[in-house]
C-alpha cells in the first residue's frame, strides 16, 4: 500500500486512504497531474481522518512522497474564509504529527466564483496566514490542476 508511511504518522480508518491523485466534490476538483508517477497518497480528512464534527477541517490531504510535499484541499461552495480556517485547523492537527517544514504544505481552495468584497478578505487571511505560519494557500475557481 503506497499511503503506508503516512498512515503510520496519522492513523485512522485504512478506507480514509488511497492512491488517487484527484479528488471532486459538488462540481469542485483538485487534480495533481503526476508526469512524474511519483508516490501519491490521498487521505478523506472530513468525516474520516477526522471525525468530530467539532473540530474544523479540509476535505482532503494529499502526500507526495518523493518530494515531501502536501497538500491541504477544501472544495467549497460559498465561504472562502470558512475554507481557510479549515485549511489552518486542518494544518495545525495534522503537522502536529508529521511534522514537517510548513514550506513543504500548500492549501488549496477550490470554489465557485467569488465576489470581489469576500476575494480581498481572502488576500488578507492568505497574508496573515502566510506570515504567522508560514502556510501558502492558493484559491482556484472549479478545477485546480496542480504539474507535479
Amino acid at each position: 500500500m503506497p499511503c503506508k508511511d503516512i498512515l503510520s504518522k496519522l492513523g485512522g480508518d485504512t478506507d480514509c486512504y488511497s492512491n488517487e491523485s484527484s479528488a471532486h466534490e459538488n462540481g469542485k476538483k483538485f487534480t495533481l497531474n503526476n508526469v512524474s508517477k511519483k508516490t501519491i497518497c490521498k487521505i478523506r480528512v472530513d468525516d474520516c481522518l477526522i471525525k468530530d464534527k467539532n473540530i474544523r477541517k479540509c476535505d482532503f490531504f494529499f502526500s507526495v512522497s518523493e518530494d515531501r510535499k502536501f497538500y491541504l484541499v477544501e472544495l467549497k461552495g460559498q465561504s472562502i474564509i470558512d475554507a481557510v480556517e479549515q485549511i489552518k485547523s486542518t494544518f495545525t492537527i495534522i503537522n502536529a504529527k508529521i511534522r514537517e517544514d510548513s514550506k513543504n504544505y500548500t492549501g488549496v481552495v477550490v470554489s465557485s466564483a467569488v465576489p470581489k468584497a469576500a476575494d480581498q478578505k481572502f488576500k488578507t487571511l492568505q497574508q496573515k496566514i502566510y506570515k504567522n505560519h508560514k502556510l501558502m494557500i492558493k484559491r482556484k475557481q472549479i478545477h485546480y490542476i496542480e504539474n507535479i
